[in-house]
């Protein structure tokens, strides 16, 4: 057997196993900003199971992912650019959970805004800054904050008209 068939069947017996590693941890593992214990938000590996042999399987490689693909693991990633309630309104479909609701109100002008905080499936962050809100608008924002998934916009503006 010559050197070159010699090669080929190593590299093949080597790197079928590599190949198919890479494509469960690509399967089984995702970034996902997270909050540990009341402290900054960090980028966190979530894994797709809950078997503790794929969970230490995959475990080691995501230590070699942060360092490799730091990119993937940056938490600006996961924030998107912040919108006002008719931002909302255009935007398609989509599951979240609200994590913040928030208000300020300059003591000159007697307005008030709306800050919400909404947590993607995806785990993205989508903030939602509407000037000169309502008390209907803060009542429809504590009402949803909930710690459930709500599909938006749908929930904020059948919410909305409903009351």
């Amino acid at each position: 057997m010559n050197a070159k068939k010699r090669l080929t069947i190593v590299l093949l017996a080597a790197g079928t196993p590599l190949i198919c590693y890479v494509a469960g941890y690509l399967h089984f593992v995702h970034p996902m900003p997270t909050r540990i214990a009341n402290g900054p938000e960090s980028v966190e590996p979530v894994f797709q199971t809950a078997n503790p042999a794929i969970i230490g399987l995959f475990r080691p490689a995501a230590g070699l992912d942060r360092e490799l693909f730091p990119h993937r693991w940056d938490l600006a990633r996961f924030q998107l650019s912040p919108t006002d309630l008719a931002g909302l309104r255009k935007l398609p479909p989509f599951r979240a959970r609200v994590e913040s609701v928030g208000r300020t109100m300059p003591y000159n002008t007697g307005l008030s805004t709306l800050y919400l905080g909404l947590r993607l499936e995806t785990g993205h962050f989508l903030r939602i800054e509407q000037p000169e809100a309502t008390e209907q608008m803060f009542a429809i924002a504590g009402a949803l904050q909930d710690y459930q998934q709500h599909e938006f916009p749908q929930s904020w503006f059948n919410a909305e008209t409903a009351k």
